[in-house]
């Protein structure tokens, strides 16, 4: 199961050696989140540019843009609070930097520093 498939409302599917008798067990969990961990990886080691998102169909992508700003902030806070990997955040920050103007993120940046970011994070 990929962490972005299921994002993007693709359709979630095991690996093959996590699907059989549909017992759940904690080492099956486990191993999900490894799967999905080795995934997101691949994934990153392939990005060129941010894929299609049938969210923005349009040719203006600032909404784009400003949405994996958010999940990326939002994303980093999720997982330092629960003190895990950030590793998934990265796909956001990837998409973010090919599509956002690097003078907005240098704003918003600030904006966050002075409290006075008007997005919610």
């Amino acid at each position: 199961m990929a962490f972005i498939d299921v994002i993007s409302g693709g359709s979630p599917s095991l690996p093959s050696r996590l699907v059989g008798s549909g017992e759940r067990r904690a080492g099956v969990k486990v191993t999900l989140r490894a799967a999905m961990a080795e995934d997101m990886k691949l994934k990153l080691c392939r990005y060129k540019t941010a894929p299609f998102d049938s969210r923005f169909p349009n040719q203006n992508q600032t909404r784009n843009c400003w949405q994996n700003y958010l999940d990326f902030q939002r994303c980093q806070r999720a997982m330092d609070a629960r003190g895990a990997d950030a590793t998934p955040c990265q796909w956001y920050f990837r998409v973010y930097k090919s599509l956002c103007p690097t003078s907005w993120v240098t704003a918003w940046d600030e904006a966050r520093e002075e409290g006075t970011f008007p997005g919610k994070i």
